[in-house]
C-alpha cells in the first residue's frame, strides 16, 4: 500500500492511498471462499453451488463489500503509519470510490488533524489576582441587597410622581442620527443610573423627576466609548421614554425580615451574609487565579486552529447565543441588528475557548491525568443537586444525550488547571469586598410564542474534537480576564447583583414582579 499526505491548509491534510492489484484480489477470493460455503443459489443446496456460478451471481455485491472494507482498513492503516491525530469526520464519499477492473484501487481523503505544539514549563506560573476581604461595610451593603429583594412592588396611582428607586415599565428609545440602537417596548427599569447595551443613562433620575405614569420624557446624550455598539461610541444620541406605568418598592422592616429569612435575630442574619460573602469571595479568587493560568498559556502557546472545526464550533456556540436570547425575551429584529457583532464576539470566544482545551489536554496526556466513573458520578450528583433533580435521571438524560463525555472532559480540564495552579507562584494583594454591586435590571416582556429559558436541557452536542458544553452545570467559567460565557463550571454562582442568601435557610426571591433584563447599573 502507498500513502501520501499533502497539507492544504492550516491542520488540513489530503490521504492518498492506493492498495496494490494483489491485495484486492486477494481480498476478492476471500470473500468469495465464504459465499461458497452459505450462498443459496436456485437448484443448489446452500454450500454446494458451483463457485462460477457464485462468483456470477454475487460479484457486484462482493465487489461494493470488497471495497468498502478496503478503503476503511486502508484508512486505519495509514493514518496510524502517518501518525495522523485525526479530528472529526473525514471528508470521504464511500460510495464516490469506483473499483477499477484492473490495477491498483486509488482515492484521497480529506481530514482535519489536531493542531501540533511544544509545551512550555509549566511548573511556576507566575499568578497575581486580588484576594477579596469580606468587610463589616459589606456585610450591611448584602444585608440592605437582600433588603430589597425581598421588597414588595407597590402600583403608583396615575397622580403620583416618580422617584428615584421606583421602577417603571415603559416603550425606551435610544437615536444616534438617523440610526435607531436601541427600540424596545415594554421594557422594565429603575429610576437609577443605568446602562442599556453599555450605553449609560446616569442622569435618568433627574429626567424623570416628577414625571407620571403617562408622561415621555427625553434627552440627549454623548454615547459613551464603551457602548457594546462601535459604530454608535462617542456620537450623540436622543433617549426617549414613555412611561406607561410605575410601581415604589416597599421594604420590610428588620421584624419582616427576619420571620421571611427564619433568623431569630439580625445578628445571626449577619453572620449568616458573612458567610455567604466569605464563600462568594473565595470562589471568585479561585476563578481569578484559574483565569491567570488560563491567560498565560494562551500567551505563551500560540498555534493556528483547524479551520473547519473552528467555524463549527463558532457557529454551534452562535446557536446557543441567539437561543438564550430569545428565551430571554429579546426581539428578534434587534438580534438581528447585532448579529455580526454576537458572531465577531462568539468567533473569538469560540477559538479561545478550542486553544484552551488543546493544551489542557496535552498537558493532561503528558501529566497521564485521567478522569474515573467516581468523579463523573459525584459530578453529576452536583448537577442534580442544583436542579434539585433525582441524580440517576440526571445521568441518563445526559447519557442519551451524549454529553457525559463531554462532562468527562471538562472535569479533566479543570483538574489540569487545579494542578497548574498547585505550582504556580501566586501573588494575593487583599482588597476589601462588600456586596455584590446590584444590577439595576430592565425586563422585557418576553416575546411572543418565545421558548423559554431551559432548566436543565442539554445544549447542542459540541463539534467533534471541540471542548465541552457540559449543560445543567451551574455556573460557566468566562474567558480569561473577561466576563462569563465559556466553559461549564460546576460549582454555583450567586447572580450577579443579588445579595447572597445567607447558608442555607429560606430561598431567596426577588421582589414580586422584579425579573432579570438587559440593563445594567453604572
Amino acid at each position: 500500500m502507498e500513502v501520501t499526505v499533502e497539507a492544504l491548509a492550516t491542520c488540513r491534510k489530503k490521504l492518498t492511498i492506493s492498495i496494490p492489484r494483489e491485495e484486492i484480489t486477494a481480498k476478492f477470493e476471500e470473500r468469495l471462499t465464504e459465499l461458497e460455503r452459505e450462498a443459496q443459489v436456485p437448484g443448489f443446496r446452500p454450500g454446494r453451488a458451483p463457485r462460477r456460478l457464485v462468483e456470477k451471481r454475487f460479484h457486484k455485491a462482493v465487489a461494493d463489500e470488497v471495497r468498502v472494507k478496503l478503503v476503511a482498513e486502508a484508512f486505519e492503516k495509514a493514518v496510524k503509519e502517518q501518525n495522523l491525530d485525526v479530528i472529526g469526520e473525514p471528508d470521504l464519499d464511500p460510495d464516490a470510490i469506483k473499483m477499477p477492473d484492473d490495477g491498483p484501487l486509488t482515492f484521497s481523503i480529506e481530514l482535519e488533524v489536531r493542531p501540533a505544539f511544544e509545551l512550555p514549563d509549566y511548573a511556576g506560573i507566575p499568578v497575581s489576582a486580588e484576594r477579596p476581604a469580606v468587610t463589616d461595610a459589606g456585610v450591611e451593603q448584602a444585608l440592605e441587597r437582600l433588603r430589597e429583594s425581598r421588597g414588595r412592588l407597590d402600583p403608583l396611582a396615575a397622580e403620583e410622581e416618580i422617584k428615584a428607586n421606583d421602577l417603571l415599565v415603559g416603550d425606551l428609545t435610544i437615536q444616534a442620527g438617523e440610526t435607531m440602537v436601541v427600540d424596545r417596548q415594554n421594557v422594565r427599569l429603575p429610576v437609577a443610573a443605568i446602562a442599556v447595551e453599555g450605553i449609560r443613562l446616569e442622569n435618568l433620575p433627574e429626567v424623570l423627576k416628577g414625571a407620571k405614569a403617562g408622561d415621555t420624557r427625553s434627552t440627549k446624550i454623548t454615547i459613551s466609548q464603551d457602548a457594546e455598539r462601535e459604530d454608535v461610541r462617542g456620537k450623540e444620541a436622543e433617549i426617549r421614554l414613555k412611561i406607561n406605568s410605575a410601581a415604589r418598592v416597599a421594604l420590610p422592616d428588620n421584624l419582616a425580615l427576619l420571620k421571611e429569612m427564619d433568623y431569630e435575630d439580625m445578628e445571626s442574619l449577619r453572620a449568616g451574609l458573612r458567610r455567604q460573602l466569605e464563600s462568594q469571595s473565595e470562589a471568585a479568587y479561585t476563578r481569578a487565579q484559574e483565569q491567570a493560568i488560563e491567560k498565560w498559556l494562551l500567551e505563551k502557546i500560540p498555534f493556528d486552529l483547524p479551520t473547519g472545526l473552528a467555524a463549527r464550533h463558532a457557529n454551534q456556540l452562535l446557536q446557543r447565543r441567539l437561543m438564550n436570547l430569545q428565551s430571554r425575551g429579546i426581539p428578534v429584529d434587534e438580534i438581528e441588528k447585532r448579529l455580526g457583532e454576537i458572531r465577531n464576539a462568539t468567533t473569538e470566544e469560540a477559538d479561545r475557548d478550542l486553544k484552551l482545551h488543546f493544551i489542557l489536554d496535552a498537558i493532561a496526556k503528558k501529566e497521564k491525568m485521567e478522569v474515573t466513573d467516581a468523579e463523573v458520578d459525584a459530578r453529576v450528583q452536583m448537577i442534580a443537586m442544583q436542579y434539585g433533580r433525582k441524580t440517576d435521571r440526571v445521568h441518563e438524560e445526559m447519557e442519551q444525550q451524549g454529553t457525559l463525555d463531554s462532562l468527562r472532559q471538562q472535569i479533566l480540564e479543570d483538574k489540569v488547571v487545579r494542578a497548574l495552579l498547585e505550582k504556580a507562584e501566586v501573588s494575593a494583594p487583599v482588597v476589601e469586598v462588600s456586596a455584590p454591586a446590584g444590577e439595576a435590571k430592565v425586563e422585557e416582556k418576553p416575546a411572543e410564542g418565545a421558548p423559554p429559558a431551559p432548566e436543565a436541557q442539554a445544549d447542542e452536542k459540541p463539534a467533534e474534537g471541540a471542548p465541552p458544553a457540559p449543560q445543567a452545570q451551574a455556573a460557566e467559567k468566562p474567558a480569561a480576564g473577561a466576563a462569563p460565557e465559556g466553559e461549564a463550571k460546576a460549582e454555583e454562582k450567586s447572580p450577579e447583583g443579588a445579595a447572597p442568601a445567607p447558608d442555607a435557610k429560606a430561598e431567596e426571591k426577588p421582589a414580586e414582579g422584579a425579573a432579570p433584563g438587559e440593563v445594567e447599573s453604572t
